[in-house]
């Protein structure tokens, strides 16, 4: 009987895992013309499978300029494929990928800049992927560019923050839930002193972009991080960019301790609750929390 009870409990605890992997997040896609500068995404999806076809959808939404606000479909953003043809239309992308396969999505780069993010919803756990923020001048030759990884939305994350040298941080986060998120935004130095502390409220299906220097004007130049701690899921990420704005590097975010460890401290304090604790330990790593 016991052991029936572990087995019904590891085959949940996978079947959670497998429907977890289903669909991730770009925080931000970036498109059109900015500063005098061409900005174009490019996203990057493998099915490492070794038999088996995934299809899915890749779904745009932009952002909004009044943030309590529910975001829009990204419908005037276009991409083409591995092959230069047009993908997608009205702001989605329809993908089957066969076993070994990959997919590549570039942003046209073409009108005003507009800004958004993608969600990645796929019938198989198997499929992975990353993106590229390329920014060109108006001949088209590249100027920088750097990898965005692909990431899970969570609701207590942090991102790191250098701006020592004049050196400036782009924090971008989207609400992918139907609810209103209450964010409570936290500058911390490196000895981990609250230097400031703010608050906004994301609307469903919203998307923000804007630099800590905005977020905290009266902060002075530090390393340390900004804590991010929602009443809902978001999906972040950061970019650090040299003070001429031309250079810049991806900055992923690092997750805050799991609401789960308490309940990890309680179960091995229980010898004989081991394998449960080995259980909630597994969910803490995969960010099961509201």
């Amino acid at each position: 009987m016991k052991r029936a009870f572990w087995t019904f409990v590891l085959i949940l605890t996978a079947t959670m895992i497998c429907s977890a992997q289903t669909t991730f997040y770009y925080p931000h896609v970036a498109n059109g013309v900015l500063g005098g500068n061409i900005w174009k995404t490019t996203i990057f999806l493998t099915n490492p499978a070794s038999t088996g076809t995934a299809s899915g959808t890749i779904t745009f939404t932009r952002d909004n300029s009044t943030l309590e606000s529910a975001g829009s479909p990204f419908t005037t953003i276009a991409f083409t494929d591995q092959d230069g043809a047009p993908a997608g239309s009205g702001g989605t992308i329809t993908f089957s990928i066969s076993a070994g396969e990959t997919r590549k999505y570039t942003s046209s780069g073409t009108g005003a800049y507009g800004g958004g993010f993608a969600v990645v919803s796929t019938t198989a756990g198997t499929v992975s992927g990353t993106a590229i923020f390329s920014e060109f001048d108006l001949a088209n030759r590249l100027i920088a560019e750097a990898g965005v990884p692909a990431v899970a939305a969570v609701a207590n994350q942090a991102i790191f923050v250098d701006t020592v040298g004049g050196f400036n941080i782009g924090v971008a986060s989207a609400n992918p839930g139907t609810a209103a998120a209450t964010v409570s935004l936290s500058l911390l130095n490196s000895a981990a002193a609250a230097v400031a502390t703010t608050a906004q409220v994301l609307g469903p299906g919203n998307h923000s972009a804007s630099f800590t220097s905005q977020i905290f004007p009266a902060a002075p130049q530090l390393s340390g991080t900004m804590q991010l701690k929602s009443t809902g899921p978001l999906a972040a990420i950061a970019l650090r960019f040299d003070p001429s704005f031309t250079v810049f590097t991806t900055l992923p975010p690092v997750t805050l301790a799991s609401l789960i460890t308490p309940a990890v401290k309680w179960f091995e304090q229980r010898p004989w609750f081991t394998p449960l604790a080995s259980v909630a330990r597994l969910l803490g790593a995969f960010q099961f929390r509201g």
